[in-house]
Order: structure tokens, then C-alpha cells, then sequence
């Protein structure tokens, strides 16, 4: 049906084209998963059965070379922005400190709100906890959710917590233009129930007869799997084997719900859906959580940069392919851009540092334009990955461990050694020394683009770039 209305475009006048074009253009609905490991799920050897998010995968391209950053804030950013979030003052998880994307910030839901998409966030921001930059302010048209990180909801059960020195966390919710409400205070035991609210009121938005009268882009970005974990009710003890199995049965069962409601609401057919999470697994402590067969770790090791990721769209995605080619987060908003009809509005005063993957999504392309990842950790750079080759110039065993540097930094092929563990540089005696090259060349660039472009401090206000 998409084909058939993009055809008849070169039929018709300039009106009905128009009119033709807005029914043509795709929803999109994007489902994002805190702290989600690659081997969370069963068709990448989970143990807990996920057959709702199985099936997703089956009906969609999966990409199993997916890299996001390395803490939730970046990825957040580096998906509505499509530019490195060290760029915009982004690039860390801070408490207490001023941050979030500046209003400068030209975002994805910005994008398609200028096109007449409806947009709306259900879940978490983490992107700025003062108003200028919640979701409402960035192009939502509506949110609820939380502004910070989930941690927020464990505050209050600590014996020492004053709120007098650090106010009751909320979940609120806003309409575009007003001030945000709060809701109910964010503590652990809303904590448990704030997916399942999430799911309904994404149910709600899908099932309301305005959706087919506008495209619309629903981020629906869950709590789950990050900590403090606890679960709802109806999963508590439902897998046999623990909270982290329980959340996962529900995580996949919520998905379910999502995917179930878009068919009810006869959507799915001109729906994108995209699956990934933020982050990989936090394996340390909680008793679950699985990253493959990547190296752990929220440093610049693959199993903390990998994540399920999938996306489906029925008649230009084809169903059951499975790709390793490299995609970044940061690819989302120039090729949701093109999907939608207007890649005119990605700016052009700024670098972005996403690519436009849409012939590779449908297909017309077998590769993905993307060769390279580069890998930032606050304010330095950590690692670097060229077609399979992975360069460590800084390396950290988990979040509390020292960092170390190299004087000839370690080179590892993460197609035949997904554990990071035999140094080319040390096996082959500096046989693979030529990797330093693209190295080079990549650190370079990006250099030059700093220094002509400089990075937005974190929580800075911003008014652009001087005229050059």
C-alpha cells in the first residue's frame, strides 16, 4: 500500500500530492529499554523466554552490531540529536550539577513536529530537570514520566535522606506550552508500578481515533531493567527464578501489549516500531543480566555499547533479516528524517554526527553507510571501533575500577574476539600496527571539528556558533 501511494505522487497535482504525502508518511513508535543487555533475549540466547520481543525481531531486521553510549544521558541525546553527546554537554550522568540538552538543540521530536507529526514521550527524560528543557520544551507535544535517572526512586528509603536537601523525586506530566504537574511521588513503590502506567497510557494514545488523522511519533522509553529493580505486582515470582527473570517476563510481556495495541488500533502496517535499549546490562550485584558474549561494562568495552536492537516496518522492512553491520544511536535522526519525507530539516548549522542508514533499513542497500564508533566516557575518549578492529586508548574494568592508559593502545578483532581479551598489537608483534592509521584519521577529524565547532559545556545555555 506505501508503494502504491508513493506511485501515484508523480500522477497528481500539486494539492492532492501533498495530501497524498501526509497520509504516506510513517508513524513511528520507539520503545526504549534501560540498562538492557545483548543477550537479554531469546533469540540471542537468553535463558528467560521472551517470545514477544522474539517475534518482533522475526517480523523485522534485527541488528546485532548496534552501539549506543555508554551511560543512559548520552544515548538519550545522541538519539534525538544525531550528534555526538559530548558535543552538547551531554556526555555524563550528573547529579545535582546543571545539565541537559541546551534549548539550542534541534531534536528528532522537534523534526517531526515541524512536519505535523504528533509527539509524545511516555517514560523517562533524563535529557534536564528544569524547565526549558524537559520534553515539552524539546518537541513533545506530551509527557509523562520521570526527569532523571530511575535511581531517584530508592532516595527516600534510605535512613539519612533529607528532603530538605534534596526534594521528593516526582513522576510528572505536561502538555506542550504549560507548566509540568505533578503526578505522584517517585519512590519505590511507584517505582514497580510506573511501567505498567506507561504501557497503558501508550495504549490509550494508540486506541485515540486522532491518530489517524495525523502521523505521529510515540517514544515510549521504559524504566526497566535499571535499578533500584523491582517489578509489578502480577510478575512478582511469575519466572521461578528471580526478580531479574521476573523483570524480564515483564518487559517482554509490556512489549507485547504495545505491539498488540498498534495491530488493534489498525496502525501497524504504516508504523515503524524500533526496539533497542540505552545501555547494556549492569551485571555486578543484581543478580541477573547478560551481555553475550561481549565484554561487560559501562566503559568502552562492547557489552556495555551493545543492545537488542530491531526495527519493523511491514512491506519495506523485509521480515526475519538479521544484519552485523555497524549502526550507531546517533543514525536515528537523519534516517527517521529521510523516512518521514524531510531530510531537509536535519541541520545544516551544526555537525551531526549520525548518518542517513535508510537505504540500509529497506533494504535498497546491503551495507550500512556507518564504518566507524567512537567512544567517550565524560570528557574522554575511550575507544574507538573501525570495521571489526577495536582500539582502546583508555580502558576502565567497570564503573568503580581505576583507569588505565596505553602507550601503544591495545587492538582487538571483536568479530573473532568478542571478550577483547588477545591484544593483536601483543600477539602478531606489531603485524597489525597499520590499524593506527584509520585511527589517526578519525581522531583527527574529529579534532578539527571541536576546534571549529566547540562543545556546549554541560548545562551551558547556548545561542550557536559564531559566524566563521
Amino acid at each position: 500500500m506505501r508503494l502504491l501511494l508513493f506511485s501515484l505522487l508523480l500522477l497528481l497535482p500539486a494539492a492532492a500530492q501533498a495530501q497524498l504525502r501526509d497520509q504516506a508518511r510513517p508513524n513511528i513508535l520507539y520503545i526504549l529499554i534501560d540498562n538492557w543487555g545483548w543477550g537479554d533475549i531469546g533469540v540471542q540466547g537468553g535463558s528467560i523466554p521472551t517470545p514477544e520481543i522474539d517475534q518482533l525481531a522475526a517480523d523485522g531486521l534485527r541488528l546485532t552490531n548496534f552501539n549506543v553510549e555508554n551511560q543512559c544521558t548520552p544515548t538519550r541525546s545522541a538519539i534525538m540529536t544525531g550528534r555526538l553527546p559530548i558535543r552538547s554537554g551531554t556526555h555524563r550522568v550528573t547529579y545535582g550539577q546543571p545539565y541537559g540538552m541546551a534549548p539550542w538543540e534541534f531534536t528528532l521530536a522537534e523534526l517531526l513536529n515541524e512536519t505535523g507529526y504528533d509527539t509524545a514521550l511516555l517514560g523517562k527524560w533524563h535529557l534536564g530537570d528544569v524547565e526549558g528543557r524537559l520534553p515539552t520544551d524539546q518537541g513533545f507535544d506530551y509527557w509523562y514520566g520521570i526527569r532523571n535517572t530511575t535511581d531517584e526512586a530508592g532516595y527516600s528509603s534510605t535512613p539519612q535522606y533529607d528532603p530538605e536537601i534534596v526534594p521528593q523525586p516526582f513522576i510528572w506530566e505536561a502538555d506542550a506550552g504549560s507548566a509540568p504537574r505533578k503526578v505522584a511521588p517517585f519512590d519505590l513503590d511507584s517505582r514497580r508500578q510506573i511501567d505498567r502506567e506507561i504501557i497503558e497510557r501508550a495504549e490509550a494514545y494508540l486506541a485515540d481515533p486522532a491518530r489517524a488523522e495525523a502521523p505521529f511519533f510515540l517514544m515510549t522509553a521504559l524504566t526497566q531493567i535499571h535499578p533500584p529493580l523491582g517489578t509489578h505486582p502480577d510478575f512478582a515470582n511469575v519466572s521461578g527464578h528471580g526478580l531479574y527473570s521476573d523483570i524480564i517476563t515483564e518487559l517482554d510481556a509490556n512489549i507485547g501489549r504495545i505491539l498488540a495495541a498498534l495491530d488493534e488500533a489498525g496502525l501497524a502496517d504504516d508504523t515503524i516500531v524500533i526496539l533497542t535499549g540505552d545501555n547494556g546490562a549492569v551485571t555486578d550485584g543484581i543478580g541477573g543480566g547478560s551481555n553475550g558474549p561481549w565484554r561487560a561494562g559501562f566503559t568502552g568495552y562492547e557489552g556495555g555499547l551493545r543492545t537488542p536492537a530491531m526495527v519493523r516496518w511491514p512491506g519495506t522492512i523485509e521480515a526475519g533479516r538479521v544484519s552485523d553491520e555497524i549502526f550507531a544511536a546517533l543514525d536515528w535522526m537523519p534516517t527517521l528524517a529521510t523516512l518521514a519525507g524531510a531530510p531537509e530539516l536535519v541541520p545544516d548549522d551544526r555537525p551531526i554526527d549520525g548518518l542517513d542508514a535508510s537505504d540500509f533499513l529497506t533494504g535498497a542497500s546491503e551495507t550500512s553507510p556507518r564504518e566507524h564508533v567512537v567512544v567517550f566516557i565524560g570528557d574522554d575518549l575511550f575507544s574507538v571501533k573501525w570495521r571489526s578492529f577495536k582500539i582502546h586508548l583508555k580502558t576502565a574494568e567497570d564503573l568503580y575500577a581505576p583507569v588505565q592508559e596505553y602507550l601503544f593502545p591495545p587492538v582487538y578483532d571483536v568479530a573473532q574476539d568478542p571478550g577483547e581479551e588477545n591484544n593483536l598489537m601483543k600477539f602478531t608483534l606489531f603485524a597489525h600496527s597499520w590499524v593506527y592509521v584509520p585511527l589517526g584519521r578519525i581522531v583527527g577529524e574529529l579534532t578539527e571539528s571541536f576546534t571549529a565547532h566547540p562543545n556546549i559545556p554541560p548545562g551551558a545555555e547556548f545561542e550557536g556558533y559564531p559566524e566563521e
